[in-house]
């Protein structure tokens, strides 16, 4: 099953946006940021993937320093703690 969410994630994200790869800091797991027609991004809503948990989640990001930030987890109010790095997809 943890692949059919991968394969989904790579799915979802294959498209002309700009994204952001990274880490959750707190529990080493991979996270995915979707942001449509933005060249960069700080803070607002997002849609993420996280790869641990195998779902994709709304969340509200704040980007610091150092490509570090934080997301709030709309639904649950939960905190990731994230290291984030920018990466232009294309369609597949």
């Amino acid at each position: 099953m943890r692949h059919t969410g991968i394969i989904l994630g790579a799915l979802l994200f294959s498209s002309n946006v700009l994204a952001w790869q990274g880490l959750n800091l707190d529990t080493g797991g991979a996270i995915e940021i979707r942001t449509e027609g933005a060249e960069s991004f700080e803070s607002g809503n997002v849609e993420y993937y996280d790869y641990e948990l195998d779902e994709i989640k709304l969340g509200y990001l704040n980007m610091y320093e150092n490509n570090l930030g934080l997301i709030i987890d709309l639904e649950t109010g939960d905190l990731l703690r994230v290291h984030m790095e920018s990466v232009k997809k294309t369609s597949q």
